[in-house]
């Protein structure tokens, strides 16, 4: 078998604890348990990484990455969108029911990202990485925001980047609610009070 660069061997680490936390949270992703699932020995893991947080901030990082630029290939499907007098309740229901259908299909990296955010939080040195990755979010949120009124000729009553913190609030709600319930009535629920709430920031 060829010798594993050390960039790979980052990587196989990187995948291998996603793969632990996606399991049993940040808690179980030990060394020991990381180099078992990569499937190498636990010096492998220490030539790529100096630490077990210096392993965790690298997934961290990666996790923070992934999710922003899935979150803005989900807002690049607005921006060629024609400018069409739709109704911004429809666009709005529809990013939201896209979000949602994104949840729900990938469980295990929401789990991953609600452990990896609040790992970050608690962790010094490591603060900035879930704001990041907050900040981010809001980015996607005003996009969003932006791309409705864009389409649909709605005005806000407030700065979009203002309104985005609420935005994300909503999305965070129908994320614990799939992760708590299972319940996709619920889930339509909590879209139907997330879209109200927005619509009463329209002029």
């Amino acid at each position: 078998m060829a010798r594993l660069t050390l960039e790979q061997r980052r990587e196989a680490a990187i995948e291998a604890t996603l793969r632990v936390i996606a399991a049993d949270g940040v808690e179980a992703a030990t060394t020991r348990r990381i180099a078992t699932e990569a499937k190498m020995g636990q010096s492998s893991i220490f030539y790529a990484f100096s630490s077990r947080d210096e392993l965790l901030a690298a997934v961290v990082e990666h996790g923070v990455a992934q999710e922003l630029e899935s979150m803005n290939e989900w807002l690049e499907t607005l921006v060629d969108f024609p400018t069409s007098g739709a109704p911004t309740e429809d666009l709005i229901r529809g990013a939201l029911g896209a979000f949602a259908e994104n949840a729900i299909s990938d469980t295990a990296r929401q789990q991953v990202l609600i452990g990896l955010a609040l790992y970050a939080r608690r962790t010094p040195g490591l603060e900035h990485l879930a704001e990041r990755l907050y900040e981010g979010y809001y980015e996607v949120a005003a996009g969003l925001l932006d791309q409705a009124s864009r389409i649909s000729g709605c005005v806000w009553t407030r700065p979009t980047e203002e309104l985005a913190p609420m935005v994300i609030a909503q999305t965070d709600g129908i994320t614990l609610c799939w992760l708590g319930t299972a319940s996709r009535d619920h889930v339509d629920a909590v879209i139907d009070s997330a879209v109200t709430l927005i619509l009463t920031y329209l002029e």
